[in-house]
């Protein structure tokens, strides 16, 4: 895993240079007019600007941290501002639905780790290699 990937505060080009880029970009864009990772990195690509789609969400996580495009939401498609009530209603629920997932694994995951600590500690594969 790359330091971007792992470090979630903006560096100071990201900050000042792609950020605003990106809300540029993604201003007024309804559900109709959705931009995908792919679609954002090559317009950015076009300003000169490299960017991961590591980037491109943590990017977003801000934007919507900091209220800069309201009702930001993304589906399979992409990025778009929503415009009605169902578009918000079907991503949180499908959200909620994500984290209960993760939640789950993650408790299941710990279970495993306490289960199989000792034998990690001495080296032991498990019984899985």
């Amino acid at each position: 895993m790359s330091k971007m990937e792992t470090n979630w505060n903006l560096t100071p080009h990201e900050d000042k240079v792609i950020y605003p880029l990106v809300i540029g970009i993604l201003s007024h864009r309804g559900k109709e007019k959705v931009f995908s990772s792919t679609k954002i990195s090559k317009i950015l690509r076009e300003f000169g600007e490299e960017i991961t789609d590591a980037q491109i969400r943590k990017i977003v996580f801000f934007i919507r941290k900091r209220n800069d495009i309201p009702l930001l939401l993304a589906n399979h498609e992409g990025y778009f501002i929503a415009s009605n009530i169902e578009e918000v209603n079907a991503w949180i629920d499908s959200h909620k639905s994500k984290i209960s997932a993760m939640g789950e694994t993650l408790n299941h995951i710990q279970s495993q780790f306490e289960e199989n600590k000792k034998l990690l500690i001495a080296g032991e594969d498990c019984g899985l290699l």
